[in-house]
């Protein structure tokens, strides 16, 4: 057995964990848990206050939203709707760590593959229900040669990259619970909050799971 799971990993091929802080979505019913941090193993806390900067209020589809509740590690979305969500959480912007510029960061989150519909501005849409091909979508139009990182549940992680379509088929191996990231940058300058921005930074994320 784990001559066989080494010869899989071989196969498919390794790359680096995902870096910086994401936002992911869990569903659990009729809640939708979201988390902010690293998948799958850290998840900010209440009582640190980097979790006060999500909201858990901009969801997608709007009439599927009841309300948000706090809690000790991500926020509880509760929802009156089966069928893929979407959240959206714009960060206030800010000068960078090693850069000498603005940045306003828009966080993306979706939960579930069963639905072949844009839900985001920046999104990962199946071809078909649990399809593993999608086409990525940046503010309606087809994303091409953009990468999806892709973490699994033991942690093993792999890039995708998409083709001219912006169409991308990734792989599956284990079962459990996935996290797909997909980045994009505008350098379109703006202002928001009173603050001027050069730049957008779109992180997205998809759970699903494996069974």
């Amino acid at each position: 057995m784990k001559k066989s799971l080494l010869a899989v990993m071989a196969m498919i091929g390794l790359s680096a964990p995902l870096a910086a802080h994401q936002v992911w979505l869990e569903r659990e019913g009729s809640v939708i848990h979201e988390y902010f941090g690293h998948f799958p193993s850290f998840k900010e806390k209440a009582d640190g206050k980097r979790l006060d900067a999500i909201k858990g209020v901009e969801l997608s589809p709007k009439d599927a939203y009841l309300k948000t509740v706090r809690g000790e590690d991500g926020i509880a979305i509760f929802v009156n709707k089966v069928g893929d969500m979407g959240v959206t959480e714009v960060m206030t912007p800010r000068k960078g760590k090693f850069v000498d510029f603005t940045v306003r960061t828009i966080f993306l989150a979706r939960e579930g593959r069963s639905e072949s519909k844009t839900l985001l501005a920046l999104d990962m849409v199946p071809d078909a229900p649990h399809s593993n091909t999608f086409t990525l979508m940046m503010d309606g139009k087809p994303l091409p040669k953009a990468k999806v990182a892709l973490i699994a549940p033991n942690t093993w992680s792999k890039n995708f990259m998409s083709d001219e379509a912006g169409k991308v088929s990734i792989q599956t191996p284990w079962l459990g619970n996935y996290v797909a990231q997909l980045d994009y940058t505008d350098k379109t300058k703006g202002e928001a909050e009173g603050i001027k921005y050069d730049q957008t930074n779109y992180v997205m994320t998809l759970h699903f799971s494996v069974k």
